[in-house]
């Protein structure tokens, strides 16, 4: 492989650096917090919730993280972009009653 030239929106400092062997760098990947109540989950089943996130495309594969504390019991089973500007997140309980997620922040990754 020979060199390629890589330009970056990151703040002024920030390294980029060159990926670990068998990994492939990926030029378009961008980060947005989303604060959304996902509501109630059965119990021991799960609930598909949907928020809007503008400028999210279909083609997108996107990474899910909680930036806070989520109800205990609760867990992040699945995320997807089903529909243009759609984020949508499958959350899965462990625990014999449902548990309802109030207002929570989420780190959304995009990969485009």
């Amino acid at each position: 492989m020979g060199t390629r030239s890589v330009t970056s929106n990151a703040p002024s400092g920030t390294v980029i650096s060159t990926p670990p062997s068998g990994f492939t760098a990926i030029a378009n990947v961008f980060t947005k917090d989303v604060t959304y109540t996902p509501g109630a989950i059965a119990a021991l089943v799960g609930a598909v919730t949907t928020t809007t996130v503008t400028g999210l495309l279909t083609t997108d594969a996107v990474s899910v993280q909680c930036t806070g504390t989520m109800t205990a019991g609760a867990a992040i089973a699945n995320a997807r972009v089903s529909a243009s500007n759609t984020l949508e997140i499958t959350f899965t309980t462990a625990v014999a009653l449902g548990v309802t997620l109030g207002s929570l922040t989420f780190r959304v990754t995009v990969c485009r």
